[in-house]
């Protein structure tokens, strides 16, 4: 013998008696506020019954009431019953007839409300059930507000989870397969959620990098500037006191100067170079120097402030460009030398335009120039005079 309860069989005699009660709920009003007028009603209930106390009795079994009367004992003390209470006073009457209706209701009301509490009665009554059974009536009406609830489904529900243990262990196997179905879908979801925030976190990664060597290059740019600023500063002094030479054409980087000579080139200055060019370039000669290359090309070239260009060595980048001193009537080379590791402020202004105009940096060497040659030429003519005057003295 099984030690569970059998359920099963609870429920198979319980629900068709549970169905009805519920069946005679769901016909009765079961709003919330349903007032309880349960004495008034039981009252039209005994008026309703009335007829039954009046109506004739022909038969009490298989024998007739008039024949009962007939007896004489049942005759005589019906007529003797009837002489007294016409001899009472009407008063007494009426009392007696108070006495006799508040004894029936006495004997009636307790029968009726019971009555009217019976499910199963043709009585029952839902206000009264509400008052005197509250609890009863709360469960119950509860049930019925799900109109597809039975007790009877409930029975075939449970016989159907006894009797289908199979299909119900088929079903856990589906639940179970879309729950790791689902798992691996919603892992998988994850897994991409944080490639995305990874690759979201290394774009600003990379993006603050960015500013941040923005921010850098920014300094620097103005460190670079600032520097240029102060060595145009003490040139311009310089110039100012009449100081001013070769050494401080050094703007940018070493370089060397030539001196166009009619198909020859003669160096006339080379400072903070190694020292490795020629004094004196020969521009019919077919191969040339690679660190003077540039110079030949810019000799050669078909317009002044061209930029010819090279890499002599790794590292090393030589810029040359020609122009024209209109009041000497001469013609210069200047070739800048420039070591881009050693020197990355003459790589940023010598070569690119990042900072400035790069042809406006050879504008500004070609201006010092100038100022350079007409105060050689003025020291030179100051030499040649002072030479005849001290001349002219002595004799």
């Amino acid at each position: 013998m099984s030690d569970h309860p059998n359920y099963h069989g609870f429920l198979h005699n319980f629900a068709p008696k549970m169905d009805k009660v519920l069946d005679k709920f769901r016909t009765e009003s079961t709003r919330e506020d349903i007032k309880s007028n349960w004495f008034l009603d039981l009252m039209l209930l005994i008026v309703k019954d009335l007829k039954k106390f009046y109506k004739p009795i022909s038969k009490i079994g298989n024998m007739k009431v008039a024949n009962l009367t007939s007896l004489p004992l049942i005759g005589g003390v019906l007529a003797a019953t009837s002489s007294w209470f016409l001899g009472l006073h009407w008063m007494w009457l009426l009392v007696i007839g108070i006495t006799v209706f508040i004894l029936i209701l006495w004997c009636l009301i307790p029968s009726y409300k019971d009555k009217m509490l019976n499910i199963y009665h043709p009585y029952f009554h839902l206000p009264a059930y509400k008052k005197f059974r509250s609890i009863e009536y709360e469960l119950l009406n509860h049930t019925v507000l799900d109109k597809h609830f039975s007790y009877t489904g409930l029975t075939q529900y449970v016989n159907n989870v006894l009797t289908r243990q199979h299909e119900d262990s088929k079903i856990v196997e589906i639940i179970t397969q879309q729950y790791n179905e689902q798992k691996e879908e919603y892992k998988n979801r994850i897994k991409i959620l944080e490639e995305k925030e990874k690759e979201i976190i290394n774009t600003y990664k990379s993006e603050v990098e960015i500013l941040n060597d923005e921010v850098e290059w920014s300094e620097t740019v103005v460190t670079y500037l600032v520097e240029f600023i102060q060595e145009m500063y003490v040139i311009m002094h310089r110039i100012a006191s009449g100081a001013f030479d070769y050494s401080d054409l050094k703007l940018i980087s070493g370089f060397t100067i030539y001196q166009k000579e009619k198909n020859n080139l003669r160096r006339i200055a080379d400072i903070g170079t190694t020292g490795q060019t020629p004094t004196l370039i020969y521009l019919n000669k077919i191969y040339h120097n690679p660190w003077v290359q540039t110079v030949v090309d810019a000799a050669k070239g078909k317009k002044n402030m061209e930029l010819p260009n090279n890499q002599p060595k790794e590292g090393y980048e030589v810029v040359s460009f020609r122009f024209y001193l209109g009041k000497s009537k001469k013609t210069w080379i200047f070739s800048l030398q420039i070591h881009e590791s050693t020197n990355p402020r003459a790589s940023q202004l010598a070569l690119s335009d990042d900072i400035i105009d790069k042809t406006v940096m050879y504008e500004m060497l070609y201006g010092l120039c100038m100022i350079l040659d007409n105060k050689l030429e003025e020291e030179k003519q100051m030499k040649g005079a002072g030479t005849n005057d001290s001349t002219k003295t002595y004799e």
